[in-house]
């Protein structure tokens, strides 16, 4: 490329290198001179121009840009057209890049012309974030210098995009004497705000012992709740292979692969394998949702990238995160949700023959001089449910009657009666989804003999389940001490599926279909499991309850 003063006279074709700013209006610079370019150039007095001519063999840097682009990047990835020489690269979802830092260096060094810059490897990426950029710095480049790049990447991308693929997790805590329960319930909404940003469920969370058969046991019963990687937070850290931890992963079958981590914070982390399925013995820090070394672990698991000893040494490199939070998360995933436009309805089942508590209708029966259906019915609204539809069938007028008079500003209580309630709970079911207001992101399904369900307990699981960001998509449990309870927030992205249920069945095969859409919300205690079935569970219940 000749590059220097030319005569404007012998301008015509050349790429003009410095921007004019004539009299009528301003020509850029990068423009490829023409007649009427030249005319205004003449017109204005100038008689000579700094310009760049291709000779024979030189590409113009658009040409070069896209050329190159096309040769280094993967595909699967968006590029930019070139413009002024330059090629932008794009992500097409979330993902990781990682690059080879020699090559990538290599690649910079065959010609100044050519540069090709990258976020940092391992960077975490959003849909449509930029992740690269390839810029051709003169206005035209030899055709030898782009063979000679082109030659450096030897045929294959310099650069990988590794997207994420979701997956059911699993979170086990143990606990020692002493320890306060809020460390637990923080650690859990910790863990799962991090599984949520990354598009991946909570589907089994539990406490257990800090005791090797109560970890092995957990773990055992975390694979049956459908989870496909098991996250393990000890009371204590980790501190050696024959630890508590790497014990019971070692006697449940699995495999240690690391203990260690070159990253602070985050230096106490445990890798390890069941059956193909990633075990992760988590650091202390993780309890944090401040960025460290767990973070990039779960996102080269998530990228299916094997966590061998030269990916775990590599982290080294940029490590010490304690004063400077290098790699973030990206700007989209790290802002807080807002919950507004969510509203979340109830169905309240209300039906059922009460044939195990003989002549007494058993949702009639007063617990502190309040009917036990109404009682479920108030802690429900309480909780924050402003659109609660109530399913009656055995004896209706009677449970209609104990629901009358409810004195809630916004309140829309509808009574709907199930004939065929006597077939089993799952018509109940359909009946009270098909009655719901349209416009419902979700509805709460809570039962009516269930009296000591609390306000606080319902308010937890909207707020939790609001956060979710598919939360349409998403089936939300109380848990307490490992087993499920009710009530049960559907997604209204399953509305149509319980609304076709018939018979006894319930809503249980929508949810063995679909395990990795469940989000575990642990609770405090076992009023998710408390329902009044005959005279001795009532009698048991209020016992207890008096007790309380």
């Amino acid at each position: 490329m000749k590059f220097g003063p030319v005569p404007t006279e012998a301008c015509d074709g050349a790429v003009l290198a410095h921007a004019l700013n004539l009299p009528d209006g301003r020509i850029r610079k990068g423009t490829r001179l023409a007649g009427t370019d030249l005319d205004r150039i003449r017109a204005a007095g100038i008689t000579e121009i700094v310009v760049a001519r291709l000779e024979t063999g030189d590409l113009d840097e658009d040409a070069a840009a896209d050329r190159l682009a096309a040769a280094l990047m993967p595909p699967g990835l968006r590029l930019s057209a070139a413009a002024t020489g330059r090629v932008n690269i794009y992500a097409v979802g979330r993902g990781i890049v990682r690059f080879d830092r020699d090559r990538l260096k290599q690649v910079n060094r065959i010609d100044e012309g050519v540069t090709l810059a990258c976020v940092q490897h391992n960077q975490l990426v959003e849909d449509g974030d930029m992740i690269a950029t390839l810029k051709i710095i003169p206005y035209a480049i030899s055709e030898t210098a782009v063979a000679a790049v082109e030659s450096q990447g030897g045929g294959a991308p310099v650069l990988g995009f590794h997207p994420l693929v979701t997956r059911p997790f699993a979170l086990i805590q143990t606990r020692m004497a002493g320890m306060k329960p809020a460390v637990l319930t923080t650690t859990e909404k910790v863990t799962k705000q991090r599984l949520n940003q990354l598009g991946c469920a909570l589907v089994d969370s539990r406490v257990v012992a800090h005791d090797q058969a109560a970890v092995t046991v957990a773990i055992d019963a975390a694979r049956r709740h459908g989870a496909e990687a098991i996250l393990v937070c000890g009371a204590s850290a980790i501190s050696d292979r024959r630890d508590v931890v790497p014990t019971a992963v070692e006697v449940a079958g699995g495999r240690i692969d690391r203990l260690g981590l070159p990253a602070d914070p985050g230096n106490l982390l445990m890798t390890a394998t069941l059956d193909g399925m990633p075990v992760i013995g988590m650091p202390g820090c993780a309890r944090s949702p401040r960025l460290n070394g767990f973070d990039w672990v779960l996102h080269l698991v998530l990228a299916g990238l094997p966590l061998d000893d030269d990916e775990i040494a590599d982290m080294a490199i940029g490590g010490l995160l304690m004063e400077i939070a290098s790699r973030p998360l990206p700007r989209k995933m790290v802002e807080q949700r807002r919950d507004d436009g969510i509203a979340i309805g109830g169905v309240l089942l209300a039906a059922g023959m009460s044939s195990r508590m003989g002549a007494e209708n058993k949702l009639l029966v007063e617990i502190d001089g309040v009917p036990m259906v109404r009682r479920a019915a108030e802690a429900m609204i309480a909780g924050g449910i402003r659109q609660l539809v109530v399913v009656t069938g055995h004896e209706a007028e009677h449970v209609a009657a104990v629901l009358d008079g409810f004195d809630v500003p916004d309140l829309d209580l509808r009574l709907v009666h199930n004939p065929d309630f006597a077939d089993g709970q799952a018509g109940s079911v359909a009946a009270g989804i098909a009655a719901l207001p349209a416009g419902l992101s979700g509805a709460l399904i809570g039962l009516g003999d269930m009296p000591f369900i609390t306000p606080a307990l319902v308010s937890e699981m909207i707020h939790d389940h609001s956060g979710l960001g598919d939360h349409e998509r998403r089936i939300s449990f109380p848990v307490f001490e490992g087993r499920r309870g009710n009530p049960v927030l559907w997604g209204r992205g399953f509305f149509d599926a319980l609304s076709g249920l018939s018979g006894d069945i319930g809503g249980r095969h929508i949810l063995s279909e679909n395990p990795a859409a469940v989000n575990s919300i642990s609770w405090t205690d076992d009023s998710i499991h408390r329902d009044i079935d005959t005279a001795a569970d009532l009698g048991a219940n209020l016992t207890a309850h008096l007790r309380g």
